[in-house]
């Protein structure tokens, strides 16, 4: 097994579990603090699913790869609707945080949520189980 597999594997490990959303911007704006509050992720594996959907949750559920050798760390998301957003991510601890393009849109370079960049960018605190 070479490092870079190890470092992916590594960050896979590290992402599992129950996760609050600390805050969100789309395109620009950021979402409401009381959909913030509201919002969990639950990421078991490589599969990720919102168990209560808030209307703005890119997908209820699916599937995601990271790929920890590339700068900055990728992540992609697969939809169970078969949608693919392209995004990259970076894991601190018990925090995280990722910026996903729009689906058809190319991956972003840095973690920005500019107007009119379609940019979805999330931060995310490790919750209790």
């Amino acid at each position: 097994m070479n490092p870079e597999d190890s470092a992916t594997k590594k960050d896979l490990k590290g992402l599992q579990g129950t996760w609050s959303l600390l805050s969100a911007m789309e395109d620009g704006k950021s979402l409401a603090e009381d959909k913030v509050k509201q919002t969990t992720i639950v990421i078991k594996d490589d599969t990720f699913r919102f168990p209560q959907l808030a209307e703005d949750a890119t997908s209820e559920a699916g599937t995601f790869k990271l790929d920890a050798t590339k700068k900055p760390k990728q992540m992609d998301t697969v939809s169970t609707e078969k949608q693919v957003m392209l995004g990259i991510y970076e894991l601190e601890g018990d925090s995280y945080k990722v910026c996903f393009a729009p689906v058809g849109k190319p991956r972003p370079s840095e973690f920005t949520s500019k107007s009119g960049s379609g940019n979805i960018l999330q931060v995310w605190k490790r919750g209790k189980e």
